[in-house]
């Protein structure tokens, strides 16, 4: 019986131990996107806003990071955003031409 057992966790701390998953080179990192800080910066901006925050969203999630920019220039340009707000789009601006350099980078 004592015997089984020590086989069964020798078995279980084995198994723990295996290589993690790398990621095949060449391919660009994935983009840190923290929608839980953009989208709540927008949560009392007014419904014109709010459509435009949720088409940059959209734009994220289909990988159309030319038209999240657009959508991002569009939001920067408005004179309502307060600093919370500005802060977000020139972020989340930064994160997508980033993404798109990287993206650029792995396919030369």
């Amino acid at each position: 019986m004592l015997s089984v057992l020590v086989a069964l966790s020798g078995i279980v701390l084995i198994s723990g131990c295996g290589k993690s998953e790398q990621p095949v080179p060449g391919t660009p990192p994935p983009m840190t996107m923290n929608a839980t800080e953009f989208r709540p910066a927008f949560a009392s901006a007014s419904p014109e806003i709010k459509a435009l925050v949720d088409q940059v969203m959209m734009d994220l999630q289909a990988s159309t990071y030319p038209e999240a920019l657009s959508c991002l220039a569009k939001l920067a340009a408005n004179p309502a955003l307060n600093e919370t707000q500005k802060k977000a789009v020139t972020a989340l601006t930064e994160n997508v031409k980033n993404k798109m350099a990287a993206i650029a980078g792995s396919a030369k």
